[in-house]
């Protein structure tokens, strides 16, 4: 199994802008400019109504002034261009950055354009942020459905090939990995090897580990895009660069832990603290409702302190509501004497299903993860992360991640993580440590923007809880 996501370098061929015959980049690009319409509508028009409402002064002009003379379309479909919004081999939550980076360009050269012309006090500045800012949700979300269509409904994913040293390798978790990234816009068609090249083909993923100069300079002649597919393990792969020296055959990969950074840490306590006082003002009333919940459904207190360990492997004591019988341990002790199975998955996940300890509630409360609630209090208190490794014993680190543990100790513990998205306890606890590990050598504010998003997702569906 690939624990690690594959990183793609396109380091053998240049950036060129999309053909205009892909019918992808064509599709893409028409639904760009409708969520520009569409974006821009919805703002001026809620102008209009707040107008009314609010007595503010009428719009000098009507909408056609914004799209035409103001060439809003072609401002942001350039910037999105730029930034390579049009090409494939891209992940949903790249292109939302992508998009997101895109788009405040756009917002800067519009509005210096309008500060810069006389006339620009006829234009509303309502109108042009409320548009820029309805675009950040509209177009990620009908980028989304197009692609789903394109890609998922119709598979009409671009077709490549993925190289073999021997004919008969079989590289089937590698082609399985790629397959199932159907947002990329590529699909596995055949492997190949380098008896078969006798042809040009387009696009050939080639493992990093068939790069030597001799296997290069018989495959270029016959491949047009080289993709070099590399599987990172132990090392960061979101915060890693590709620098090459003019005349040079030398290529520089820079890798850094962002976590070493304190400028860094600092922005993650202050988001950190952010997400936190929105999420106790927005689940208070569950705050008022749970514990009463609790009292009606078993005996014994709301809270449930255990210790953890925290940053540096201070122990601390981890809220939750509670969600097992206060008899928890010898209720166990009795289920798993005749239970093998129920032993194995209490070694290898530190879990059981159908725990018989857990309440009535305390089914419902975990499976939505509104047991772990009262650990924002933690956050506030500086113990714990919203996004981070899952907070363990010291016993259970010491047995099971031992050589992760000097980096456990630089990063408060989470209430949210990479295991918490990608399976929860249906993951085993090695594998989970693994993703701790990465989530650690690769931590940015993004990621930890894009597993908060998961977690809602993960909240709803209830896979893996229990």
């Amino acid at each position: 199994m690939i624990v690690f996501p594959i990183e793609f370098a396109k380091i053998l061929s240049p950036t060129t802008m999309p053909s205009a015959k892909n019918l992808q980049n064509i599709a893409i690009l028409c639904v760009d400019v409708l969520s520009i319409y569409l974006a821009l509508a919805l703002a001026f028009y809620a102008r209009v109504w707040l107008g009314s409402v609010f007595d503010l002064i009428p719009l000098g002009h009507g909408i056609t002034v914004y799209l035409y003379k103001w060439c809003l379309v072609a401002i942001v479909v350039l910037s999105v261009a730029h930034y390579g919004g049009y090409g494939i081999l891209i992940t949903v939550w790249d292109e939302l950055l992508l998009l997101s980076r895109a788009l405040f360009t756009s917002f800067l050269i519009v509005w210096v354009a309008l500060s810069l012309q006389k006339e620009s006090e006829t234009v509303s500045r309502i109108v042009v942020t409320l548009s820029f800012l309805l675009m950040v949700g509209v177009m990620p979300l009908l980028r989304f459905g197009a692609k789903f269509v394109l890609y998922r409904s119709l598979d009409l994913r671009k077709g490549a090939y993925l190289y073999e040293r021997r004919k008969g390798e079989r590289r089937n978790e590698l082609k399985d990995a790629l397959n199932k990234e159907w947002y990329s816009g590529y699909k596995i068609v055949a492997n190949v090897d380098q008896d078969s090249l006798m042809s040009p083909i387009d696009t050939c993923f080639i493992p990093i580990e068939y790069t030597d100069e001799d296997t290069i300079r018989s495959l270029k002649p016959n491949i047009k895009n080289m993709i070099i597919v590399s599987v990172l393990s132990g090392l960061s792969f979101m915060n890693t660069e590709i620098r090459t020296f003019l005349g040079k055959n030398i290529a520089l990969i820079t890798t850094n832990n962002g976590l070493l950074t304190k400028r860094k840490t600092i922005l993650k306590r202050g988001f950190d603290i952010a997400v936190s006082v929105c999420g106790l003002i927005l689940f208070s009333p569950f705050f008022l409702i749970i514990p009463l919940l609790i009292k009606v459904d078993s005996r014994g207190p709301v809270f449930f302190v255990h210790e953890r360990c925290g940053i540096s492997l201070k122990p601390f004591g981890m809220i939750k509501y509670r969600t097992m019988h206060v008899n928890g341990d010898s209720i166990l002790e009795k289920y798993v004497s005749g239970n093998p199975q129920a032993l194995l998955d209490l070694k290898e996940r530190n879990k059981i299903i159908n725990d018989p300890r857990v309440t009535r509630l305390g089914k419902f409360l975990r499976k939505t993860s509104l047991d772990e609630l009262p650990q924002l209090l933690n956050v506030i208190k500086g113990e714990m992360s919203i996004i981070g490794p899952r907070p363990d014993t010291r016993a259970a680190l010491e047995d099971f991640v031992s050589e992760y543990e000097p980096i456990y100790a630089r990063i408060r513990p989470g209430i949210t993580g990479l295991w918490q998205v990608s399976g929860r306890s249906d993951i085993k606890y090695r594998e989970r440590a693994n993703l701790d590990y990465m989530y650690l050598l690769n931590w940015s504010l993004w990621l930890d923007f894009v597993v908060l998003l998961k977690t809602f997702r993960a909240m709803l569906g209830g896979k893996g809880a229990y």
